[in-house]
């Protein structure tokens, strides 16, 4: 099974000690560097109240911080949900024959009331 190896992802968080429970959700987001207003495009892979999973073109070092917008299905009519995030994990180097995008773990470092109302929101839903 590639990219597993004793219950942890390789290049990735040990999935037994998650403070919170990860939800899977495919969601398009935009991201720019903390000092810079170009922003660039990714998706989510899963999604919690600590942090989530993101699909990037472009492998980025751990600890970087980066704002976050993650745009929220159509229905739920209300304006993305906006965070900054901190890189936790990230692939080493980009390694041939994988996929266009690379994942990186991000954790939520500062995000407002109301965004956060937005996330919980979206989570409950997801669980139905």
């Amino acid at each position: 099974m590639r990219g597993k190896k004793a219950g942890k992802q390789l290049g990735g968080p040990d999935l037994e000690n998650r403070k919170f429970h990860r939800r899977h959700i495919e969601l398009p987001i935009l991201y720019a560097f903390i000092e810079n207003i170009k922003t660039y495009g990714g998706e989510t892979g899963n999604i919690s109240e600590g942090g989530l999973l993101v699909h990037l073109k472009e492998a980025l070092l751990e600890g970087m911080k980066l704002k976050v917008e993650i745009f929220l299905p159509e229905y739920f009519g209300l304006k993305p949900i906006k965070a900054v995030t901190q890189i936790v994990w990230a692939p080493a180097h980009q390694r041939e024959g994988w996929d266009e995008y690379l994942q990186h773990g991000l954790e939520f470092i500062e995000m407002d009331n109301g965004n956060l109302l937005k996330l919980k929101r979206l989570l409950r839903y997801i669980e139905g």
